[in-house]
């Protein structure tokens, strides 16, 4: 063969696996999947969290779990939907500790949810922010051969004013090493 058929037989290799790189780049392009629901609009942050797949995608770090649960609580009490609300209740219940929900069963938990939020919207109050803080005084324990870890998150609150409510977060970490919430409470100024 001479030099002029080989260069021709190189350029045609060439343009045909050049068409296939274009063609599964465009395949690939055309067939991703974004974060979009069936009408083309992007996702709401409700939408979000209640589709968050918590089997597959479990926050790793109490921080983490904590910082979840301060995300699903703003949903929850910024006048989310009806149907909502009881999507993202059954959603937070995931980061629960298997102790607090047996003290808590999801028909007391969902009727105490929504009076609680029906208050909220009668006083017109919202959580417009919140922000894990007090590093310095986190605590990370190990009693009987169990984790326990405590964190703090600030919430920014909407009603006539904006003031900030600060909750001290219990969290334990159960037999799947997956750090749960076992409670928390509303820290007062004197504490």
């Amino acid at each position: 063969m001479g030099k002029a058929k080989i260069r021709t037989i190189t350029t045609i290799v060439f343009m045909i696996i050049l068409s296939i790189v274009i063609l599964l780049f465009y395949y690939y392009w055309t067939n991703r999947t974004d974060p979009i629901d069936s009408s083309g609009e992007n996702l709401t942050e409700v939408e979000k969290l209640i589709n968050k797949d918590l089997e597959l995608y479990y926050p790793e770090t109490p921080r983490e779990v904590t910082k979840l649960f301060a995300s699903m609580m703003k949903a929850l009490y910024n006048n989310p939907e009806d149907d909502e609300i009881e999507a993202l209740a059954t959603k937070i219940r995931e980061l629960y500790d298997k102790e607090f929900l047996d003290n808590n069963p999801e028909a007391t938990y969902l009727t105490s949810l929504y009076a609680d939020i029906s208050k909220w919207k009668d006083k017109n109050r919202k959580i417009t922010n919140y922000l894990l803080i007090n590093e310095d005084q986190e605590q990370e324990k190990e009693i009987d051969g169990v984790k326990y870890s405590t964190k703090f998150i600030s919430f920014t609150i909407q009603e006539n004013i904006k003031f900030i409510e600060t909750w001290q977060v219990l969290l334990r970490e159960d037999a799947n090493k997956q750090w749960k919430i076992l409670g928390w409470e509303l820290v007062t100024d004197s504490e």
